[in-house]
């Protein structure tokens, strides 16, 4: 078989397929043969049938939700517990001798932490959105 043969096969069988519905296997375009492909293909003249005023659908339509703008929720702070639980955590215990907390309406919100833990003093600096420490200071 040759090129051109395998192209009108790969036209036909294309053809067929989008006229049909059906597909055809990769072995029958491969086949040392020719094939012979004929496609019938009915068609409906009957008209479809427009519904009446006195015809009600059983669906009820769902409404499209109407946008609102909505205010972008802002970061959830800490707790004081947690922020004092990691600064404890993080100097292997101890007792806090200060605490505050810093800028706690804008995005830079922090907690100031100082402890002690036996003669080492720990200062820490602790996001009070996310828990990380970004300072830890000893003395």
């Amino acid at each position: 078989m040759n090129k051109g043969t395998n192209v009108v096969l790969a036209a036909c069988a294309f053809v067929v397929v989008a006229a049909v519905g059906t597909t055809v296997t990769a072995a029958a375009a491969q086949a040392s043969e020719p094939i012979s492909v004929t496609a019938r293909i009915a068609v409906d003249d009957t008209p479809t049938p427009t519904p009446t005023p006195t015809e009600t659908s059983t669906s009820t339509p769902t409404p499209t939700p109407t946008e609102t703008p909505t205010a972008t929720p802002s970061p959830t702070i800490i707790t004081a517990d947690q922020a004092r639980a990691i600064a404890l955590t993080a100097a292997g215990g101890g007792t806090i001798t200060k605490f505050e907390l810093k800028d706690e309406h804008s995005d830079k919100a922090e907690y100031r932490i100082e402890l002690t833990n036996g003669k080492v003093r720990h200062k820490f600096r602790i996001d009070a959105f996310t828990g990380e420490i970004t300072r830890h200071d000893i003395n």
